[in-house]
């Protein structure tokens, strides 16, 4: 688990949109996961994962950067209008195919990720991570909101994950969304053998801890921006 959120700052008039991961996504978020957890193995098998109906993998997804706009080719003649390429885009993916590229559409940024298990009446969160140069923005706590939503959908009772015993950080947004520590696992990180702290939350469809919920969903958006969702 590795969320390194700095304390909020300014507002800023941004929308970012909280989605499923898709094929096409996956060398970014390897590019990610690799960032933040360099030691873990065996790494994560994304391409089999998204097809598993007991997981789900959210993407942050924000507007493409300066430095994107600035590196793209220059678009073609009389290009096809964007809604019949995205069109085209999703019926190749449909017969199959999974680049974005053969439709001269750029990837989406990808801004960080979060993969949630169903264990029971558990939703575990396994993994989360931010690309380095968007820490300090809200994107993990956008994730940590994506996350306890998917619980939500799929009727489970619980959110539940593991953190490192010296990520005070990342523990203190964790309680913030009103995760309570209940356990320790021993030696659970590989690199270093450090403990791991098990923290969960309550049962997420009372009505104390929905409406705890929308009001830091609330908060988080009047400081970073909306947050448009396309989950399924």
């Amino acid at each position: 688990m590795s969320v390194t959120d700095k304390p909020p700052g300014p507002n800023r008039s941004v929308v970012h949109l909280l989605r499923r991961m898709e094929q096409r996504d996956i060398p970014q978020v390897k590019a990610i996961e690799r960032e933040a957890f360099p030691t873990i193995w065996p790494p994560p098998t994304f391409h089999k994962e998204l097809r598993n109906r007991f997981i789900r993998h959210l993407v942050a997804q924000g507007p493409p950067t300066d430095e994107q706009d600035a590196s793209a080719e220059p678009p073609p003649p009389s290009p096809p209008p964007t809604w019949l390429r995205r069109a085209l885009h999703g019926l190749h993916r449909w017969l199959g195919g999974d680049s974005a590229a053969d439709t001269g559409l750029p990837p989406d940024p990808i801004l960080g990720y979060v993969s949630v298990w169903t264990m029971v009446s558990d939703a575990h969160i396994v993994g989360i991570a931010v690309r380095e140069e968007h820490r300090g923005c809200g994107i993990g706590e956008l994730l940590l909101i994506g996350a306890v939503e998917t619980g939500l959908r799929q009727g489970l009772e619980t959110v539940t994950l593991e953190v490192r015993v010296s990520n005070a950080v990342a523990q203190s947004l964790y309680a913030k969304y009103g995760f309570r520590e209940v356990g320790v696992r021993k030696r659970y990180y590989r690199d270093n053998n450090e403990d791991a702290l098990i923290m969960t939350t309550d049962h997420i469809a009372s009505v104390a801890f929905q409406e705890a919920f929308r009001r830091r969903v609330a908060d988080h958006e009047a400081r970073w921006g909306r947050i448009a969702r396309a989950v399924g």
